[in-house]
């Protein structure tokens, strides 16, 4: 090993060692930022705050060793300055647009924060090489299939967010090749929990059924496989450990029908309801089935177990994150400053990227007006 390099086979037990994470007040991020602190590591987080949910990070508020840039993973500049000033071990990359509807609303912006965002990030290991790179990848890379989808299926993304993942992938793995960077996508399946920040089936069922009158639902027809979101960030954290290098879906390898989850929410509720099909929230491409082949990662991580789908919904009904984060996902806290330590790194774009910058969380930027949700997704 050449002086100067960490260890890449194994995982530093020295807290110094810092991680970068992008959209790290999203869906996924803080989940994956409460870990990252637990293991007794130093997080930096890049979250310009334009998917309205900077408020997640008050729980770090008094943590010095979580420091939050609000800036942009697509400002190049204030991303390379900050890999030089933090030399980060290892980046988790999990900033995008991830709502499908929006995403094909705005190509090009998808594009913009999916892949110039990505590229942005690998273009800072001249200033700084991580040794590690985890992308947080799709399901929705891959080809429609009735059969379990393993890492070796075919990817021919029905959707534009499929394709910018893919393309991301693409670009992750050859660079990181190039620059000996252990790099990993994880294709991650349909997470649901508590605080969501766009309207998937779970939170719109769940509010609708308890405001009360019939569920106006998608294609409730659709089988997915629904990944626990506290459950995903354990396996993204084990896997970045452990030096996994490669693609590896991240599901729990069970497909379940739309149906059975809005009849699973309204017993997990006790109360009645009927699900009324709108066409307003069907998508114009929607998989009929979408699960993992996880063998793969039950060999890498063979004691990982996700909770069951039903124990998922019931922590989920229970959290009082649950109604409070769609309110608040429509704009930017005003009460940001307070909550987290917007450390830049001195003078420069780092310190003062606009707040309006994109570059949401994992689950993508919510607009002001409510937008349907695609069938089980």
């Amino acid at each position: 090993m050449r002086p100067g390099r960490a260890d890449t086979t194994r995982a530093p037990t020295d807290t110094g060692f810092p991680v970068l994470v992008t959209g790290g007040a999203g869906f996924l991020g803080v989940a994956v930022v409460r870990r990252l602190r637990a293991a007794g590591r130093q997080v930096t987080v890049v979250d310009d705050g334009s998917a309205g949910t900077l408020r997640r990070l008050r729980e770090f508020a008094d943590d010095a060793d979580v420091v939050h840039h609000r800036t942009s993973v697509c400002d190049a500049d204030a991303v390379a300055e900050l890999h030089h000033a933090v030399r980060p071990w290892a980046v988790i990359h999990l900033a995008a647009k991830h709502f499908i509807p929006e995403c094909e609303r705005d190509p090009g912006e998808t594009g913009r924060v999916n892949v110039d965002g990505t590229a942005s990030l690998l273009a800072a290991w001249r200033a700084h090489r991580p040794q590690r790179f985890v992308f947080a990848s799709s399901a929705a890379v891959y080809a429609d299939s009735t059969r379990p989808l393993s890492e070796r299926s075919r990817c021919a993304p029905p959707t534009l967010y499929g394709r910018t993942k893919l393309a991301g992938e693409r670009m992750v793995h050859r660079h990181a090749a190039r620059r000996g960077v252990a790099a990993l996508s994880v294709r991650l399946f349909n997470l649901y929990g508590p605080g969501p920040t766009v309207e998937h089936l779970v939170p719109t069922a769940l509010a609708q059924a308890r405001a009360g009158g019939p569920l106006r639902l998608g294609d409730l027809r659709t089988v997915r496989d629904y990944v626990y979101v506290e459950d995903a960030a354990d396996a993204v954290l084990a896997l970045l450990a452990q030096g996994a290098t490669g693609r590896v879906n991240v599901g729990t390898g069970r497909g379940t029908a739309g149906r059975d989850v809005v009849a699973g929410i309204l017993e997990i509720l006790g109360l009645p309801g009927t699900a009324v099909f709108d066409p307003a929230r069907t998508r114009a491409c929607d998989s009929p089935a979408v699960v993992a082949d996880i063998r793969r990662l039950r060999t890498l991580l063979p004691a990982w177990r996700p909770v069951q789908l039903h124990e998922g919904l019931s922590r989920t009904a229970r959290s009082p994150d649950q109604e409070g984060l769609r309110r608040t996902a429509r704009a930017p806290d005003p009460r940001q400053r307070v909550v987290s330590r917007e450390r830049g790194t001195g003078p420069g774009p780092a310190a003062e990227a606009s707040p309006a910058a994109p570059a949401g969380g994992p689950e993508g930027v919510p607009s002001a007006a409510p937008r349907p949700p695609g069938g089980a997704g």
